[in-house]
Parts: C-alpha cells; structure tokens; sequence
C-alpha cells in the first residue's frame, strides 16, 4: 500500500505517534513523508525517520507568518489552532505528491493538518487528532491560568462546530482514547471511527532492576514546552510536594524533559528538593532512577504516555484520573489514583515508605503494557485501520 503521510510538524522523539508508526509501516507499504517545519533544527530532525520513507519533504512555515494568521483569525469562525497552521505552501506540496506519488491512502495526524489535503484528491483519508480540542479546551476553561481559559473559550466556541465539520471530511478519525471519541461523536455522529491507543517502545522503556532506584526520589516527564505538563509541575509543587516534605523532609522532585530549564527554573531557586533536568536523549534512566513517578494531570485529554513509560519502565506510580482517559487501569492493582491534592500527597508517601507495594504495581503494571500498548501492537492495530478504509474505498470504485 502507498501511504501518503502528512503531518504539521516533524516527527522525533517527542513526537511519539508518528515517529514510532513510520518506521513500523514502513515495513509493508511505502510511504511519502510531507511534513511542515519552523527552523532548520526541525529539519534536521527529520533524519531519524528519512530512511524509512521512499520521500520526505519538509515546508517551511514562519513562525512569524503563523502568529498573524491567528491575529487574523481571532474575528473569524476558525479555531487559532488551525490558522496558526495554514500554509498554501504545504497544500500545493501535498497536492504535487497525491499526483506522483498515487497514494492508496493519505494519513494525516492532528486535525491541523486535515487542511492540507486538497478536495479533488481521490484517495482515502485516515484522520488522527489523537485528542479531542472540543474536550482540551472546555477543561482549559474549568482549569487553566485566566488567560488560559480566554484562549479556551475562544477555542471552545469555535471548535464546538468546527470539530464535528473536520470529522466528517475524513474517511475514518481515529482517537487514542473513547473518552475524546464519543465528544466529537455528538458534535458529528455519521462520521466513521476508530480507537488507536497510543504505545510505547519496550526497547527503550524496559524494566528496571531495583538497585537503580534512588530513595525517596519522585519524577515527572515531558516536553515542557506543552501546557498541560508545565500545569501538572505547577500544581504538584504549589499543592502536593510541600506536603510529602513534611512527611519525608528529604523527598527529592525531578521534572525532566525539554524546555524545563526555560519554563520552571523560577521554581527550582524557591523549592528545596526541586531539581529541573533539561532535553536528554533518553528518559528511562531517569524513571528508573526514582522510586515513584507522578502524573498529576489537570489539564489535557487523551491518554497520558507518561503512564505507560513509568509502567514499562517499571516505576511505581500516582497518577489523577483526569490522565488516565480508559486506560483500563484500576487503582490499588497498577498505580494509585488520587486528585485531591492531600490524598495525592499520602499516596506518594505510602509508596517511597513501601517497597513491596511499589513491586506489586510495577509488575501489574508492566503486564498490561505489554498485553496492550506495545507500539507493535499499537502499530497492527492502526495498519488494519488503513487496510480497511482503502479496501472499502476500492470496493466503492468498482
């Protein structure tokens, strides 16, 4: 199968969907890789995925260009979302590739990229948001900074009918959890489905032997430079860590991952025990390190993957509701589960006082990862998607 594979962004390693579907695809079909890209350091990203592709092209995309096109969007139907993403450039790239390239099948991820697909292109499309907006922004209202929930509703209101248009303009949307499907759902109920859930790489997250862990030492990972995780160290820092430090005066917090030092370092001069750890190249050790991870989620939607890289890694965790989405995990047999910040508190104490339990969970844990969220078995399970959609749609044309 020829896939033309079309994404706002350059797949690497904080890019996980794509960049861990493309090389796994890759190994039955052809792909033709468009992809925006802001900077040269974007571009050079691309190298870990080029050779799996028969072409890649990266579009340029000014940031600068991007900035006013929102400014230009604010008085119109378009969520800032989409508009911060336009680009004639990338639609007539797109359009140039559907006419060498003769896809059986174009993949876009995020619906910021649906755009790009041009209307008189035949070829079926595999839509993949991953998240709902719909859902992202009406709980950025409830939570959010101030200006957060302005930009939220403007968001909201917008794509309160503009998600359910783009769902119907695809072939198949595909989500990576029920909870963001059945929102756009009542927005646009004809439209066609599928559940997709995100993985993780058992190569690069695998367990961990109980010397590597350093005692009373809690993590979080992520790209910092995203909402939600900045929310989620805010919250743990403000609300819970001052709390677990009474308990255990040396419990040690590291937030690691990209944009933290540019983000939280106003934190790490104010809190004992705070440490930032800015872009490494890998984050297993780092989860291996630590006896607890935490995922105090408050914002967002979808399915964290910070919850299957400490399960795979095999990290005990405490983890909100909020970022499990149906993950099926119950609390008290894979993590614990708490949202108030008091309870969230007793849960990490309890487990850096409890090995055993902290093994318990981690084994649990690292099983359901294994049975379901491999990215080889993320990766079948998005080829049949495919599969199914270009078969129908050659059935149609007969």
């Amino acid at each position: 199968m020829r896939i033309l594979y079309i994404l706002p962004f350059v797949p690497w390693p904080l890019r996980v969907r794509s960049y861990n579907l493309i090389p796994r695809l890759a190994q039955d079909h052809e792909i033709y890789l468009v992809c925006l890209s802001s900077s040269t350091e974007e571009d050079s990203r691309a190298e870990s995925v080029r050779k799996y592709c028969r072409h890649l092209e990266l579009v340029r995309h000014r940031r600068w260009k991007a900035f006013l096109q929102c400014a230009l969007a604010l008085v119109t139907p378009i969520p800032l979302r989409i508009a911060y993403f336009f680009s004639a450039k990338m639609l007539g790239h797109v359009q140039r590739a559907a006419a060498e390239f003769s896809p059986d099948l174009i993949y876009v991820e995020r619906w910021r990229a649906l755009q790009y697909v041009p209307s008189d292109v035949s070829a079926p499309v595999v839509c993949d948001p991953t998240d709902s907006m719909l859902l992202y922004n009406d709980r950025l209202m409830r939570t959010g900074s101030w200006w957060e929930r302005l930009v939220g509703l403007e968001e909201s209101l917008k794509f309160r009918s503009y998600e359910g248009k783009l769902a119907k303009q695809a072939g198949i949307v595909v989500f990576c959890s029920r909870v963001d499907l059945e929102y756009v759902r009542k927005t646009a109920p004809a439209a066609r489905y599928a559940l997709v859930a995100n993985g993780v790489d058992r190569e690069a997250f695998f367990p961990k032997n109980l010397q590597d862990e350093v005692p009373d030492t809690i993590v979080f990972t992520g790209n910092f430079g995203y909402g939600p995780n900045r929310h989620a160290v805010h919250f743990f820092l403000q609300e819970i860590f001052p709390l677990i430090r009474k308990s255990i005066p040396n419990a040690k917090f590291l937030a690691v991952g990209r944009k933290g030092a540019r983000y939280l370092a106003n934190h790490a001069q104010e809190i004992a025990g705070f440490e930032i750890i800015d872009f490494v190249p890998e984050l297993r050790s780092y989860l291996a390190r630590a006896a607890v991870a935490v995922v105090p989620i408050t914002v967002g939607a979808g399915v964290s993957n910070k919850l299957a890289e400490a399960f795979a890694t095999g990290t005990a965790v405490v983890s909100t509701t909020l970022a499990c989405g149906d993950m099926p995990v119950r609390d008290g047999e894979h993590l614990l589960l708490a949202d108030e910040p008091a309870v969230f508190a007793s849960k990490v104490v309890h487990l850096l006082g409890n090995p055993d339990l902290r093994l318990q969970l981690a084994g649990r844990a690292s099983k359901l990862v294994e049975e379901l969220y491999d990215w080889k078995i993320v990766s079948r399970s998005m080829e049949q998607v495919m599969l199914e959609l270009a078969r129908d749609a050659r059935t149609v044309e007969r």
